[in-house]
């Protein structure tokens, strides 16, 4: 692919900040862009955003994770949320060469996962009893919440996105599904990021596997780090007093665009 510039990392590292924890589906977001750029998605480009929003979560949740490894009274959440990474994990090994490959990779298929994943939300919010908050989490929860993120691993369903609406169906109050796929969302992407520099960088070629330079890779981490911790703020205090209908009505608005863009000629992906 043609190498990534500065202001595509921008628009990227924006994207990818946002969107990982707004539930709206980073990796469907970032595919688009790459189709709008007339590129090819450059997947080690994109887990290396991911170390931006790692920084955001791991400095934002700082106090809760410090809690977890060290107060005996959190070990019982602390083991819940690392088992909860566990489906994500087995899926994430077994399926990582599909996510950058078709049918996964087209934007057809990720603007139709935007609108079926979105409704679902949807549905969620509004039949969930949303009364149970974090501290209630159980080994069920935890699996079945789990699971819902290694489901979200396909481009077009949000990792966010599915495991509030898996919190949401089994009852927790829109707040807490947040704060629980947050802090799941820790070691799983950390795991994630080891794994790929690891697979492209210090095993294949260089930086010049991650389509970009240094630099560029840099200014697209730190942008993805500042919109990403701002993003966490912004969902959790948007869902104390909001439903996710906002949310559902934009993943429906960029899903028309792309089908609309396609049936006016625009050109098909790569």
């Amino acid at each position: 692919m043609d190498s990534i510039t500065w202001w595509q990392a921008v628009v990227l590292g924006l994207a990818q900040g946002l969107t990982e924890f707004i539930p709206v589906s980073s990796s469907a977001h970032l595919n688009i862009l790459h189709w709008l750029f007339g590129q090819e998605r450059e997947l080690p480009f994109d887990v290396m955003l991911h170390i931006g929003t790692l920084f955001a979560l791991g400095w934002y949740f700082r106090h809760d994770w410090a809690a977890l490894l060290r107060d005996p009274a959190q070990r019982g959440l602390r083991n819940l949320v690392f088992i909860a990474c566990v489906p994500a994990v087995i899926f994430g090994v077994l399926g990582r060469n599909l996510q950058d490959g078709p049918p996964f990779s087209d934007v057809r298929f990720n603007a139709a996962m935007l609108i079926v994943a979105g409704l679902l939300l949807f549905w969620a919010d509004r039949s969930g009893r949303k009364v149970r908050e974090v501290e209630s989490v159980g080994l069920r929860d935890a699996l079945l919440i789990g699971g819902s993120q290694a489901i979200a691993l396909l481009p077009g369903v949000s990792r966010s996105g599915a495991t509030l609406t898996a919190g949401l169906m089994l009852g927790l109050t829109r707040e807490s599904a947040a704060k629980f796929s947050f802090l799941m969302s820790l070691p799983i992407t950390l795991g994630a990021v080891l794994y790929e520099f690891y697979k492209d960088v210090w095993q294949g070629g260089g930086f010049n596997a991650l389509g970009a330079g240094p630099g560029v890779v840099l200014l697209g981490i730190v942008v993805s780090a500042g919109s990403g911790f701002w993003a966490i703020g912004f969902l959790l205090n948007f869902l104390r007093r909001r439903d996710v209908t906002p949310f559902v009505l934009w993943r429906i608005a960029v899903a028309l665009i792309v089908f609309g863009l396609l049936a006016s000629g625009y050109p098909s992906p790569k």
